[in-house]
């Protein structure tokens, strides 16, 4: 099988263990490690000293430098794997997710909860993590429970039909996302998760910000009668149950003394049949534009 590696590296000082890990877990197979880097310190030479293929990031941004790294992917790879350069990931693990992928899945996902060290991820993150793997599994359907895992292969023959486009820490949900779309088999193998070394490049809130737009974007184009009716059935329901009010009050008195009134009511009920029905012709559109 052959194998490629895809390691992002800004500074970091683990990369030596990180690389000779991945090497001996891997060591029956051809391996083609790609560090994709943008340091300020010496991380790609040291990289490059343990027989890593070496890339300069010249974006932006977590997303980015995957992207990046799969650009150089060789053609006659059969799996890439990708992890983070800061030991945060056993390497040790990389087999299982390699056996789920000869199973019958496509992509694979690395759960760390199960196996999670004391203190390898605050609770502030721990319950952005949930949150936005919720928000996956309703809007997607998506079998995940650790959406923003750093640890995954996947064949390259499917990751070649995912169109990959967020440079930054939306990329872990639009990767699965995209997987979604093109039918993929997903599946989760549980894997240790160790307390970082070195400095840590997350912001939470800034970056759980942008997952969630991302998210919610995607999923306009993705299913956007999941956003357009309930958005319009919202507005149908109050112009209804405001207009009731005034039209009661017409039955017994003859008189619509609330003029403004009544107009707000109309253009909540036009208003939320057109977000309705635009939705409903998006999904027809869309679903026939799937099945060419």
């Amino acid at each position: 099988m052959k194998i490629s590696v895809v390691i992002p590296t800004m500074n970091e000082p683990a990369i030596e263990r990180v690389l000779l890990d991945v090497f001996d877990a891997l060591k029956g197979d051809s391996v083609d490690v790609i560090v994709v880097d943008k340091s300020k310190d010496e991380t790609p030479q040291r990289a490059a000293t343990l027989g890593a293929r070496v890339i300069h990031q010249t974006g932006t941004g977590y997303g980015d430098a995957y992207i990046t790294g799969f650009k150089h992917v060789p053609e006659d790879s059969d799996v890439v794997v990708i992890l983070d350069g800061d030991n945060t990931y056993d390497p040790y693990d990389i087999p299982a997710l390699l056996e789920a992928l000869d199973e019958g899945a496509d992509l694979v996902i690395g759960n760390r909860f199960p196996l999670m060290d004391t203190e390898a991820m605050s609770k502030k993150n721990a319950f952005g993590n949930k949150l936005l793997t919720s928000l996956l599994r309703f809007l997607y359907h998506a079998p995940v429970a650790d959406s923003q895992s750093g640890m995954r292969a996947i064949k390259f023959s499917a990751l070649r039909r995912l169109k990959l486009q967020s440079p930054h820490m939306p990329f872990s949900s639009e990767m699965i996302i995209e997987a979604q779309k093109e039918a993929l088999t997903i599946t989760e193998v549980p894997i240790r998760y160790r307390k970082r070394i070195g400095r840590a490049k997350l912001d939470p809130f800034k970056d759980a910000f942008s997952i969630v737009f991302m998210t919610i974007r995607l999923v306009r184009d993705y299913n956007p009668i999941v956003i357009f009716l309930p958005i319009g059935l919202a507005l149908f329901l109050v112009g209804v149950g405001y207009g009731t009010g005034i039209l009661i009050e017409y039955i017994h008195t003859g008189v619509v003394t609330r003029i403004a009134g009544s107009i707000l009511s109309v253009l909540l009920i036009v208003t939320g049949l057109q977000i309705m029905l635009f939705g409903l012709l998006a999904d027809i559109i869309l679903t026939n534009l799937r099945r060419r």
